[in-house]
């Protein structure tokens, strides 16, 4: 996501809320840009510029936030929603989202240092 720091915040609380209701056991990180995220999530930036010319960014920067989850792939997209439901509540409103994010998954384990 291409967010300030209060946006994230908001974000990865939802996430450990809905991840806490749930049965399975995960893991919860946030990577912040470091050179390859940027690169992974040009569209972000750019999407937010187009959204607000002329604007100053401020604080935002890209943010990438990992969660691992141990389940079947159906449950794992039941999950993904709801991850994305966090985000974007209400899939069907006109604009972009007011904070430019995407979405994706892989399978197996990851690891991170912070």
């Amino acid at each position: 996501m291409y967010a300030t720091e209060g946006d994230l915040a908001r974000v990865v609380d939802g996430f450990r809320r809905l991840l806490d209701e749930g049965p399975e056991a995960y893991e919860l990180a946030v990577v912040a840009d470091q050179g390859e995220l940027g690169e992974l999530y040009e569209e972000l930036p750019q999407q937010w510029r187009c959204q607000y010319p002329g604007a100053d960014p401020g604080e935002r920067g890209v943010r990438e936030i990992r969660v691992g989850v141990r389940a079947d792939r159906q449950r794992m997209d039941e999950v993904r929603e709801a991850l994305i439901r966090v985000v974007c509540p209400d899939p069907e409103h006109a604009s972009p989202c007011p904070v430019p994010w995407a979405a994706g998954y892989a399978t197996g384990r990851w690891d991170v240092s912070l």
